[in-house]
């Protein structure tokens, strides 16, 4: 998916709907996702370490009601 790694260039993407910063954060197992990006159906839920600049694909998963848990 082209859009997974254009994260390594803007892991911001600018569009209606397509980024959003989750509110509250979602933990996954010991890691905690910050941001989600649509693609389709799909959901990447992922976080950035701006000091080590690094974009930590934490989980890419169809939409349904298992996505955010």
């Amino acid at each position: 998916m082209d859009a997974v790694a254009g994260l390594a260039e803007n892991p911001y993407p600018q569009g209606k709907n397509i980024f959003k910063r989750l509110t509250p954060p979602l933990k996954l197992t010991q890691y905690t996702a910050q941001y989600r990006l649509r693609i389709g159906d799909y959901r990447v839920l992922y976080d950035v370490d701006e000091t080590e600049k690094i974009v930590w694909v934490f989980v890419l998963r169809k939409r349904g009601e298992d996505t955010y848990r």
